[in-house]
């Protein structure tokens, strides 16, 4: 219902006098349309448009352009931008602060998206890291997330997060042009689960410290899917301790489950159980493996279970969407 809906039901049950039903029309009528978020995001779509097209504009024309002319034109924006975000810095506290500036924010994230396109270009160009591609994303991690904290900036920290995520080997293999997990390199499934272990505690420290306390929603949401994805894929890839990966798994989704109801969100209630039931699929379908069953049992476990999980999903969405209208 509309606002002015409500009025005439108010004023039409003697709820509201008519002359303040009246006036609350008025008001509604004449009130300032607030344009913030669209504005805001029109200043972050900007954003990666002029990287973008920066870096279109370099790859096209790098030979025409030169490199001294590239890299020393990036790096004046790059320092340009972080100059003007440390000019109206936000003051340091462990709380959530803004920065004293409209603009400060987007300075800091054009400056890391060029310090990655510098970064990028250098090593293109001139090899500066050689072989060593773990240092070319560990970099960029360590200085994002330590950015991130101090400008209290959460499009900084997700950037850091993907940057830790590809120093573990997670998205991008090197020298490969197709894009790919790692999961079938043991080592790695193991840096992944230590790496989303490490997120998660973070999330944990810093909420029960109340340090950065609103950054827990977004660590735990990426390390949750890090730990859990890697404990999938050791579930999928590793018979001889697939008993192992799936207990931690179990454990794993159990916790989000619980933390689920305890901070009344959706989204980890959601992870912990689509993780879950495809472990346990899996888990049940290897168990069963060369048993000949008919074809109709696994038809109907895979019945009875997706209707299991959506139902059970429903029930508890009503319950954490009522408690949070309380």
């Amino acid at each position: 219902m509309s606002p002015f809906d409500v009025l005439a039901a108010l004023k039409q049950k003697g709820l509201l006098p008519p002359e303040q039903a009246d006036a609350l029309a008025d008001y509604e009528r004449t009130k300032p349309l607030s344009l913030h978020y669209e504005l805001r995001a029109m200043l972050s779509v900007g954003i990666l448009l002029l990287t973008a097209g920066l870096g279109l504009v370099i790859y096209e024309h790098y030979e025409a352009i030169g490199d001294v002319a590239i890299l020393g034109g990036i790096s004046a924006l790059c320092a340009a931008s972080f100059i003007f975000a440390w000019r109206f810095r936000p003051p340091l506290s462990a709380a959530k602060v803004n920065s004293s500036s409209v603009f400060g924010d987007y300075a800091l994230l054009l400056g890391c998206l060029l310090f990655l396109s510098l970064e990028g270009y250098a090593q293109y160009r001139f090899n500066l890291f050689g072989t060593r591609y773990g240092l070319a994303t560990f970099l960029p991690a360590v200085l994002f997330v330590a950015l991130a904290y101090r400008f209290d900036h959460q499009g900084v920290l997700t950037m850091g997060l993907t940057a830790l995520a590809s120093w573990v080997g997670v998205t991008v293999r090197p020298l490969e042009l197709r894009l790919r997990t790692n999961f079938f390199d043991e080592p790695t499934v193991w840096a992944a689960i230590g790496l989303g272990g490490i997120l998660i505690a973070m999330a944990v420290v810093g909420y029960r410290q109340r340090v950065k306390a609103h950054f827990t929603n977004t660590l735990l949401a990426f390390g949750g899917n890090l730990f859990l994805l890697a404990l999938l894929a050791g579930v999928f890839n590793f018979a001889d301790r697939r008993l192992l990966y799936g207990l931690l798994l179990l454990v794993a989704c159990v916790g989000f489950d619980q933390y689920a109801r305890r901070d009344r969100s959706f989204l980890f209630m959601l992870m912990g159980v689509v993780y879950g039931d495809i472990g346990l699929t899996y888990l049940l379908g290897d168990a069963v493996d060369g048993m000949a069953l008919p074809p109709e049992v696994y038809m109907l476990y895979f019945t009875l279970a997706s209707v299991g999980v959506v139902l059970y999903l429903i029930a508890n969405y009503r319950k954490l969407t009522r408690y949070e209208t309380l």
